[in-house]
């Protein structure tokens, strides 16, 4: 048996991907929250003698990493090969100030799709990435929608509205369709970037994906919408067997 870990460390949730290879076919096991990971490596008998980790990073844990560094797991990191203009053969049309999150997923899709595609990963914050067969084209950054709906509690009339997605047509008249409405302004926003890059493929990922598969309903009568919930992992997992190491 050989192992996997896949680390995810993003801007809140931090959370592991575990993979094992059986007869040379590759499975993900498991996905779990960082605190609990130890328990499922025992239950899996996965330790440094069978399991490589491979990072990525936006938020540092420098703490969680030495754990695993002083357990004798070799811990690959995404910041380590992200030098400029290009990842792994992807161009890449943006500063290095590109979160390491948004980068890995654009090169599994640059790889595995082969058209162009907008991600929509809607976590703690959203972000609306454009890759094509020119490389990563950039994107935007949004707040996710817990956050963007938690300005609204410094409102008497508006902290107490119970919010839930759902379709709606012409202008909101009661105040639950007026907040909901305005965060759909961003699905506008999303809709803006498909027209321009002649988007072929949504793929939607993150604890928010339900919320953002509903503005896409239209969509799927014209091109793939593909909800993937844990497509940071397997971009992790297809950049280090591929690229890094042949595990």
């Amino acid at each position: 048996m050989q192992g996997l870990i896949t680390l995810d460390f993003g801007n809140s949730h931090p959370h592991a991907g575990l993979f094992q290879k059986q007869s040379g076919q590759w499975s993900l096991l498991k996905v779990v929250p960082l605190p609990e990971l130890q328990i499922y490596l025992n239950q899996l008998g996965m330790n440094a003698d069978n399991t490589s980790v491979v990072l990525c990073e936006v938020k540092s844990r420098q703490e969680e990493i030495t754990k695993l560094q002083e357990q004798g797991f070799l811990v690959t990191r995404v910041k380590d090969y992200w030098k400029g203009s290009r990842f792994a053969g992807m161009p890449v049309h943006y500063k290095e100030t590109l979160g390491e999150d948004r980068l890995i997923e654009a090169y599994f899709s640059y790889k595995k799709e082969k058209t162009p595609t907008l991600i929509i990963d809607a976590g703690t914050f959203v972000t609306m990435d454009v890759v094509t067969e020119e490389g990563f084209m950039g994107g935007y950054i949004i707040p996710g929608i817990h956050s963007y709906f938690e300005t609204y509690q410094n409102g008497e009339r508006l902290k107490d509205v119970k919010l839930n997605f759902g379709t709606q047509a012409g202008l909101p008249h009661e105040t639950k369709e007026a907040m909901v409405g305005s965060y759909a302004a961003f699905a506008a926003l999303a809709k803006m970037l498909i027209t321009d890059n002649q988007i072929k493929k949504i793929l939607i990922t993150g604890g928010g994906s339900s919320s953002w598969e509903s503005f896409f309903e239209n969509e799927k009568k014209t091109m793939v919408v593909e909800t993937h919930p844990h497509l940071i992992h397997s971009a992790l997992h297809f950049w280090m067997t591929t690229q890094i190491e042949i595990l």
